[in-house]
């Protein structure tokens, strides 16, 4: 699904529920060379030790451990991004970039170009996010994270013409299609990314994104039968492909079929452990299949993973909310809006909590904003809020 929210019928409960999150059509990294981003240090047991270490809770002790190790080592690099990685994922920033910094002098590589785009966003370092994730291109998640941070930085119109300009300079290039086809998916241009991924597949017969993308749009439009056969053809192209794994548990989850939805998704988490919108996913089969606590384990390692994933932000308020723990859904609903303040949903949660904890000028003010932002979904919905405030009864809650 699209990085906007599907709603089950309106006003029956209120707080937004992001269902499935489909990808869009930027592939899973892989290095040209062959090698993963983290090359074998001189104690090939390192790495594999201190992530399991990390993933077990101790993400302390995995940076104590690699802290001691990369300065008695210095020259190796894999050891120098995890450390990275670790500090990212416990929001120490600036250890972060200095690790990051460090792990370039030995070479460049766009990997870890994207990897620091990802730390000057958080820190709303806009221009230099921008830089590092231009060099990061053309890898597909580096082009995703500037569509994101487009549209963070409020600017995605001009962004789409300069898009639009580069394909037209360049018109038998896939890539710059692709870019093209990437950003009207993006904004929900629907009829115009699937002709943009068409042209890809003119250029490029055998591209798995394009198919991918067609799928992921198909999916947006609930046309979930249709969309299996898109996203199984790029799956012929590139059976590991998480995007489109992904993609086709989502589908499966828009017919229903929660066996066949785990099936994939699983083997898309296999392939990266930490896909924000596989793990998005998995939350929402846990939420379908009644395991709240594992839906909200799966949210949070989602957030870790990609704070920009604001799906899980969704998701996390709407399954609090649903226990009535509305202070949790509202601190939750307020970090997301940390990360991205233009967000549409985000302000239309947050105005449904003030309205149930009583703050109802602030719920007010929450909703004028939901309806002059962008996202049509929750314009629509703040504005029949509104509608329902001038009658003289406080909405519902819709989820």
């Amino acid at each position: 699904m699209r990085t906007v929210t599907r709603l089950s019928p309106l006003l029956l409960s209120l707080l937004v529920l992001a269902l499935p999150v489909r990808a869009l059509a930027g592939q899973v990294v892989h290095m040209e060379s062959g090698a993963s981003t983290i090359s074998l240090p001189s104690d090939p047991t390192v790495i594999e030790r201190d992530e399991r270490r990390a993933d077990g809770g101790d993400v302390a002790g995995a940076i104590s451990d690699l802290q001691l190790y990369t300065a008695a080592h210095p020259d190796q690099r894999g050891p120098i991004v995890l450390l990275g990685d670790l500090y990212y994922r416990s929001r120490n920033l600036a250890q972060a970039e200095h690790a990051y910094r460090d792990a370039l002098a030995l070479g460049d590589l766009r990997e870890i170009h994207n990897k620091l785009g990802g730390v000057y966003a958080l820190q709303k370092r806009y221009d230099e996010a921008i830089r590092e994730f231009r060099a990061s291109l053309p890898l597909p998640s580096g082009f995703i994270h500037l569509i994101a941070l487009h549209r963070v930085h409020g600017d995605m119109a001009a962004f789409l013409a300069q898009t639009q300009t580069d394909a037209d300079r360049h018109p038998s290039n896939a890539d710059y299609a692709l870019d093209l086809a990437l950003v009207y998916d993006a904004l929900g241009h629907n009829d115009e990314a699937l002709t943009a991924y068409h042209h890809v597949l003119d250029l490029q017969p055998n591209s798995a994104a394009a198919y991918n993308g067609i799928g992921s749009v198909l999916i947006s439009e609930q046309r979930y039968s249709e969309a299996l056969l898109s996203l199984r053809q790029a799956l012929s192209f590139d059976g590991r492909f998480v995007a489109a794994l992904n993609n086709i548990g989502d589908a499966y989850l828009g017919l229903k079929d929660t066996a066949s939805a785990r099936k994939y998704l699983e083997r898309a988490l296999a392939v990266d452990p930490e896909s924000a919108s596989v793990l998005v996913n998995l939350g929402v089969l846990a939420d379908i299949v009644g395991n709240r606590a594992a839906a909200l384990a799966n949210y949070r390692r989602a957030i870790a993973s990609d704070p920009f994933q604001v799906e899980a932000y969704y998701n996390m308020a709407a399954d609090y909310d649903a226990d009535g723990q509305h202070e949790l859904a509202e601190a939750v609903t307020l970090k997301g809006l940390a990360i991205d303040a233009s967000d549409g949903i985000l302000h239309f949660n947050l105005a449904v909590i003030d309205d149930e904890m009583g703050r109802h000028q602030e719920a007010l003010k929450e909703y004028h904003t939901a309806a002059r932002l962008s996202n049509p979904q929750a314009a629509h919905l703040a504005k029949l809020a509104l509608s329902v405030y001038e009658k003289q009864a406080a909405p519902t809650i819709v989820r």
